[in-house]
């Protein structure tokens, strides 16, 4: 009898539970329960949905939001992954940007995805000094890093333009689409963001994720245990990168223009703000920081419009201010970011009514 019991309980844990994992494949699967599945088949078609259903200018906002978070994404699985702290993510995105505005027109794709392959092999050489140094040395070097990119980003006019920086030109297409159509740059940059975000989800799970959680840890206990050091490091500052340069190369092709100003200092730490107010280490982290990074200043932007043009030059200032302070207030009450505060959500209506 109590066998009997004690099966039917197994079997209804297993029905009803929308957290047991059994065996790995389960835990990496993108949606492990029907319900999960068909949320997610809702929001990929509502993504699909919106070129057709949104204004102009809110989906070029929408698509600057889709690019931060690319780029905040690979600086995810750095420092949240990793544990590799780095501040020249905007030096990868400039990479990107410049490489894919030579590959333009028919090319593009293949220019994206080029700039992100050329981003990560440079970030494969910036790791390098992570093998003997990390934390706040680490910082220092890749600091180094962003303002030699834009030393060369200044000088070097036979590839970028110079402080002029480079244009792509008024009649630039893809396979007869234009690109300079806010729509048909959203669709290329869903052709390259969801197998990116969907990879990143996966990778975190498997065997190379955990040896970066490893190493995040503690690298001397991760080496000891097996972990291959010099290989983590390594494919953790190239993925990075990899994910920078390809979300550079679709900021070229969103804006038609790129110069040094977009990929300075400033910009690298509002990738780290994108990781800290997310959530280090998460993909939804990267989206849910991203929004907030980019979206809360769209939004300060509009109110300091309502009040007249007369209040904008003054107004602007003080939206940097309170963009500052709120993500101040923002980690005070909520350390663990973004992510931290929807799990609390999420957790409340699971168990809602019967919270026991």
């Amino acid at each position: 009898m109590y066998r009997l019991s004690q099966t039917l309980t197994d079997a209804f844990s297993r029905r009803f539970s929308r957290t047991v994992r059994e065996t790995y494949r389960q835990d990496e699967a993108y949606a492990a329960t029907p319900q999960g599945r068909f949320w997610l088949a809702v929001v990929l078609f509502g993504v699909a949905l919106l070129p057709l259903l949104l204004p102009q200018y809110p989906l070029f906002v929408l698509t600057q939001i889709l690019i931060a978070a690319l780029a905040g994404l690979g600086l995810h699985l750095l420092v949240g992954g990793a544990g590799q702290i780095s501040l020249g993510q905007a030096a990868f995105v400039g990479v990107g940007a410049y490489v894919s505005s030579h590959l333009s027109g028919n090319l593009a794709p293949f220019g994206i995805l080029m700039g992100g392959v050329v981003a990560a092999a440079i970030g494969v050489v910036l790791g390098v000094p992570s093998l003997r140094i990390k934390g706040a040395y680490l910082a220092i070097g890749t600091l180094a890093f962003q303002f030699l990119a834009d030393y060369i980003f200044r000088q070097w006019k036979g590839f970028t333009g110079g402080v002029a920086g480079r244009t792509l030109p008024a009649n630039n297409s893809f396979l007869g689409l234009p690109l300079t159509d806010d729509r048909v740059v959203f669709y290329l940059s869903l052709l390259f963001a969801l197998p990116l975000f969907f990879y990143a989800k996966r990778l975190l799970s498997t065997r190379a994720g955990r040896a970066w959680f490893a190493v995040r840890d503690n690298d001397l206990s991760a080496q000891l245990s097996g972990v291959d050091l010099v290989r983590a490091k390594l494919t953790a500052f190239a993925l990075s990168a990899f994910y920078a340069g390809v979300a550079g190369g679709i900021l070229m092709h969103l804006i038609g223009a790129v110069a040094p100003e977009n990929f300075t200092l400033a910009y690298s730490i509002q990738y780290l703000a994108i990781v800290i107010v997310g959530g280090a280490g998460t993909v939804l982290g990267a989206v849910l920081g991203s929004l907030f990074v980019v979206l809360i200043p769209e939004i300060l932007s509009v109110i300091a419009g309502s009040f007249g043009p007369q209040y904008v030059a003054q107004l602007s200032a003080w939206r940097s201010v309170a963009f500052g302070v709120l993500i101040l207030v923002f980690l005070i009450l909520e350390p663990r970011g973004l992510v931290g505060l929807w799990g609390r959500i999420r957790d409340y209506f699971r168990t809602w009514p019967l919270p026991y």
